[in-house]
């Protein structure tokens, strides 16, 4: 059997963090820059916010009246009169997204799923919608 390399199995954990390329590098790379040159290309109209209960409240771009994103693992959001804060790491990235109007959502993320991010993967801890008063 010459010529032949049986390769090692890889654990599940190891398959989530880096699955194994399902095309040869040249195709996934222009397959990820053609995802990339779309989804800039094509602005999102709502902002879906996924949270760990299964809700899921969308809100429109349109009305994305104010953003801040603070240091300390912050991002504030106002929608008109309601307001979303996102808590968590590394979450300038995701930040600069929303504020391009390319992120398609936010989501909640638990302690497990956080243990098998990269190191410099955005995570969310925690997020608080507050309503506001609507008017008739």
């Amino acid at each position: 059997m010459e010529g032949t390399s049986i390769k090692p199995r890889r654990s599940v954990v190891q398959q989530l963090i880096q699955p194994e390329p399902r095309y040869e590098p040249e195709v996934e790379e222009a397959m990820e820059t053609y995802q990339e040159a779309r989804s800039r290309s094509r602005e999102a109209l709502m902002l879906d916010v996924r949270l760990t209960n299964g809700t899921v409240v969308s809100f429109d771009y349109a009305h994305l009246a104010k953003s801040r994103f603070l240091p300390d693992g912050r991002i504030v959001l106002r929608f008109g009169r309601d307001e979303v804060t996102a808590e968590g790491k590394n979450l300038l990235r995701l930040y600069s997204a929303i504020t391009e109007h390319r992120a398609r959502f936010i989501q909640e993320g638990t302690e497990a799923e956080e243990g098998l991010k990269p190191e410099d993967a955005s995570h969310i801890d925690k997020i608080v919608i507050t309503e506001g008063d609507e008017e008739l």
